[in-house]
């Protein structure tokens, strides 16, 4: 084979092309992310009914949930329960089709008896908000108007659009507003009104005419048209509805608010289709923006305040610039250690080819582009070159004595067995994390499907193409360069052979102190913090606002903006924009603010030195404050990084419970905005009804609430045609008759007898407070306490709650917890790490095992990798980096690298003692011989690297600890295989040699 590729160039150099041109191709077509598709099977279940907190729990939510836990695949229910609405999120395994997950959940919903069909929405993970646009006018009800008819129906239209959620906006509606004195004056009751309304504006269908020809539908159409036919309905003789209302065309009342630059808009978050391109799906939008403004009024302006596609050019740009860099030194570095050009030219092929072919594979398998993607091709830009190095170094050497085609041959021949053994290992590290069907499995699997796919392509390329170029253009005479260089190499050669000497006379010792330095290395890995995603400047944060007390919107609203104006004016913030009541529960004591800091390059502070300077700068006693740095993965509900729950049934046992662990949290000065879901109230009136003077007075109590629903409530009482849409008719008090108790006590109602009574004359009213919600998690009443850090690790905040669990949950049997968001990853992350670099152990010394025919080689190669961890922890306990999914992912990676050194060590120790020579001259020979190669491949992945571990741009924080753990494990795994394997290769060779005599007592001929 290595004959044909030799022999047949253009065959060769076109099957090549044709894999370069394909990646091209791949690389302009496919979908790019920030980071790999993490596609949470989520699926939501909003239930309305009409309610109060405790029947919703326990006569929908619950029964929901016990629907829900019979589905295959389900891992997760959160709950929560509201006044008169429930709504559920099930959260399934990995794989699990969303499309067979959402009609498992109708199938399952739809046998429940209840008052009302639930709304099932399906949220993937890659849907959340894309691109978010501004809409203002002056006008607000053509605002409304224009975002129903004509924006949301545009802009769902465009390629790529998937979900829009209108943030702010309110529904037009025909407002009919009671005057409660006027009612009083012609003895009506909002109930009364209603009801005279409803039978006198409706549409119908009233049956058919048939005759032998034709069939007619008989339609009645008995509703107004215009408000002036509305206002001159006839509520009784002489007495039409303008005279007890007012009414008017205008839109619900205010349960949201979304504020940009002091003005009152809607924020239309628009999220885009499941797998579609990001940055083909924002670039649609913003063309089609020019084309929108042209079909609606001028004074609708829309601003674009969240873009999606920036943060990710932002990254990736940044990625690919401390690639070429990257590229660049290896190059300068190869050339440094060959110092032949033609050799360095032609070794450098292997570069652009794998990484451009390697896109091809990636494609064809599925996976798209992301921050990882080019990461890994970074990271591997040694391993690309190394292969190519080791053949091309070989083939000079066999060219100072044979013609070029011939020294070609015996060249890869020679070298070729431990250039597959190399990259079989590789690949073998990065087969086990297919087995990881987790969060974390999605990102490393993105990595090392990128690694695989360019091991393959560099393999083909070192063993190919490499021998056929160097056939004919590799120029073996040497350059004054190489002649003045090259008594530095051999001195360092020969020092090298002198130290390994004495190495092997004291090998015992070598061995002891490698034990003790990995000993060592480990208790150190036990002293660096463990987190799951580093937070990384994006220069976006959110800050989230409770109001301690039940407030208006108005009130909130004005809360916020004197914090909104505070921000503003920080000269570290380019613009900032408030959304009042953001939740589902639309709850008007909450509130976000979402900051846009300016680029890195124009600030003076760092982000997370702005979240900082903000905890300790933005104080109210009236508020709870939140600064946070936005979640890295969507859709998962991850906001705060600690998020602990307390499961039990009892409530005021579970806030006992939520307060200890606060106090515990507390205690510790870098865990900070701790808060719990548990005393979450709202201010309440509460009708009881005198039962003894209702039955005195023969008042019906479903007729009161009837009345009070019609004065108080929102309620329609029929519907307007206009043009292709109905606007609800909306029937209550006009809003300045409905702001105290004094009002509702005053409300007419009447009894059987059609005798007008007030209600303060059969009703008690109560103020009092009730709980806004009752969450759940899993089928159990549940109160989660959530934080941040400052400078502190998750799994340090893991490790002392886990600590004190007993305190926390007071050893009550009936209480249990959990961990949600990132800590709940954390142990996913180092669980799949642990399991994948198990198997990967096991794989690989199969595979050596099979490779070498040996029970005893494998074992000093992968001697390598426990070397390879010490000095990747030694990195990162000296730069003051955590643990974390990016340098764990960097470390499997770096198992696969550190073991090339050993290999290409000991296949040539390893063949010189079957020729026949005792193991000292053997490993001397093997030593000095391949000692150029393995410093100058390591040289060049540690200077591929370099840009990457000392790069300040954006994701660094992410970035640099993966290549500094891989630096320092390179360094310290060299340095040790350079000076240990050959050591623990003379220990161990009596054994292998009594080992092999056992099974390789004959062999056929």
């Amino acid at each position: 084979m290595f004959k044909l590729a030799i022999n047949r160039p253009i065959t060769v150099l076109m099957f090549f092309l044709a894999l370069m041109i394909f990646g091209l191709i791949s690389a302009f077509s496919m979908s790019v992310n920030l980071f790999p598709n993490v596609s949470i099977p989520l699926i939501k279940i909003t239930s309305k009914v009409n309610g109060d907190l405790n029947f919703v729990e326990s006569k929908i939510t619950k029964e929901i949930e016990n629907a829900l836990s019979e589905i295959d695949g389900v891992k997760t229910i959160t709950s929560a329960a509201y006044d008169n609405f429930s709504v559920s999120v099930v959260e399934f395994k990995l794989g699990k089709n969303l499309e067979v997950a959402a009609n498992d959940v109708r199938d399952k919903i739809g046998t429940l008896s209840l008052p009302s069909k639930p709304e099932i929405e399906k949220i993937s993970s890659d849907s959340g908000s894309a691109i978010s646009l501004f809409l203002y006018s002056k006008d607000k009800l053509q605002l409304m108007r224009e975002i129903n008819d004509k924006i949301k129906p545009f802009l769902q239209r465009v390629e790529g659009v998937g979900k829009i959620e209108a943030k702010g906006f309110l529904e037009p509606q025909i407002r009919i507003e009671l005057k409660p004195n006027e009612l009083r004056k012609y003895n009506l009751n909002a109930l009364d009104v209603a009801n005279i309304i409803k039978s006198q504006n409706f549409k119908q269908a009233l049956g058919e005419l048939n005759n032998n020809q034709d069939n007619y539908i008989i339609k009645g159409y008995f509703e107004a048209t215009n408000l002036e036919e509305l206002s001159n309905l006839r509520i009784k003789t002489g007495v039409f509805l303008s005279d007890i209302a007012n009414i008017s065309s205008l839109y619900e009342d205010e349960k949201q608010s979304a504020l940009y630059e002091d003005k009152e808009g809607v924020l239309l978050e628009l999220g885009k289709i499941t797998n579609y391109n990001t940055l083909e799906m924002i670039k649609n939008v913003k063309n089609t923006l020019p084309i929108l403004e042209k079909q609606i009024p001028k004074d609708i302006s829309i601003n674009v305040l969240y873009d999606k596609s920036l943060n990710i050019h932002k990254h990736l740009s940044q990625v690919i610039f401390d690639m070429v860099l990257g590229i660049f030194l290896t190059l300068v570095i190869v050339f440094l250690f060959l110092r032949n050009l033609s050799a360095t030219l032609i070794a450098c092929i292997a570069i652009p080819t794998s990484i451009i072919s390697t896109f091809f594979i990636i494609d064809l398998l599925g996976y798209d582009l992301n921050r990882l993607t080019f990461i890994a091709l970074t990271l591997s830009i040694g391993i690309f070159i190394d292969d190519a190095i080791v053949v091309i170094e070989n083939i000079a050497k066999k060219l100072k004595t044979y013609p070029p085609l011939q020294a070609a041959f015996l060249g890869i021949n020679e070298i070729g067995f431990s250039v597959l053994s190399i990259s079989i290992v590789l690949l073998c590290v990065f087969i086990p994390i297919s087995y990881m069907n987790s969060i974390p499995g999605l990102f490393f699997n993105a990595l090392g499907i990128s690694v695989a796919s360019g091991i393959v392509i560099s393999f083909l390329v070192s063993v190919f193409l490499i021998p056929s170029i160097g056939a004919r253009f590799l120029n073996p005479k040497e350059s004054k360069f190489y002649e003045k260089t090259e008594a530095f190499f051999e001195k360092i050669e020969q020092k090298y052979e002198n130290l390994l000497y004495k190495i092997l006379q004291n090998k015992a010792k070598f061995i002891l102190a490698t034990l003790v330095f990995v000993g060592l290395s480990f208790a150190l890995a036990t002293r660096i913090g463990l987190d799951f995603l580093p937070m990384e400047d994006d220069s976006e944060i959110q800050v989230l606002l409770e109001s301690k007390k039940d407030l208006s919107l108005e009130a909130m609203k004005e809360k916020s903006l004197n914090l909104l104006e505070k921000i503003k004016n920080d000269s570290n913030v380019k613009y900032a924009f408030l959304l009042v009541g953001y939740d589902d529960a639309k709850d008007a004591t909450k509130a976000k603010i979402y900051v846009k800091l300016k680029n890195l390059d124009e600030r003076n502070l760092r982000q997370s030195a702005i979240v900082s300077l903000y905890r300790q700068k933005f104080q109210d006693e009236s508020l709870k404050i939140k600064i946070l740095e936005l979640p890295k993965i969507e859709g998962a509900g991850i906001d705060d990084p600690v998020q602990f729950l307390i499961l039990g049934d009892d409530l005021n046992t579970l806030k006992e419970a939520a307060s200890q662990a606060k106090e515990i949290l507390g205690t510790n000065a870098r865990i900070v905005d701790i808060s719990d879901n548990a005393n979450a109230t709202k201010d309440e009136v509460a009708l009881h009804i005198n039962k003894e003077k209702a039955k005195l007075l023969d008042v019906n109590p479903q007729y009161i609430a009837g009345v009070l629903g019609y004065s108080f409530s929102q309620l329609s009482v029929g519907s307007m045609d206009r043009g292709n849409s109905k606007d609800d008719i909306i029937l209550s008090f006009a809003p300045e008759f409905k702001k105290d108790i004094e009002a509702l006590k005053r409300i007419s109602i009447k009894n059987n007898q059609d005798v007008n009574l007030e209600l303060s004359s059969v009703v008690d009213f109560i103020y009092s407070k009730d709980l806004k919600t009752i969450n759940r998690y899993n089928k159990n009443r549940s109160v989660k306490i959530t934080a941040g850090v400052n400078d502190l690790s998750l799994g340090a905040v893991q490790k002392l709650l886990l600590d004190n669990m007993d305190k926390i949950l007071n050893n009550n049997p009936s209480l249990s917890y959990a961990f949600s968001g990132f800590i709940n990853l954390l142990g996913e992350t180092v669980q799949g790490f642990a399991m994948a670099v198990v198997l990967a152990f096991i794989l690989i010394y199969l595979v050596l095992a099979a490779l070498y025919e040996s029970f005893i080689l494998p074992l000093i190669i992968m001697i390598t990798m426990p070397l390879a961890f010490g000095g990747a922890s030694i990195g990162l306990f000296i730069t003051g980096h955590n643990f974390s999914l990016f340098v764990l992912i960097a470390i499997i990676l770096l198992f696969g690298m550190v073991g090339k050194n050993a290999i290409l060590l000991v296949d040539v120790a390893n063949k010189k003692c079957h020729e026949g020579l005792d193991p000292d001259k053997a490993l001397l020979i093997a030593g000095k011989s391949r000692l150029r190669a393995i410093l100058m491949t390591t040289f060049a992945m540690i200077f591929a690297m370099l840009p990457l571990a000392l790069s300040r741009g954006a994701g660094y924080e992410a970035n640099s600890p993966m290549a500094i753990a891989i630096i320092f494990g390179l360094i310290s795994s060299t340095l040790l295989t350079l000076l240990v394997v050959p050591a623990l290769f003379k220990f161990c060779f009596k054994l292998d040699s009594k080992l092999r005599k056992i099974y390789e007592r004959e062999k056929l001929n």
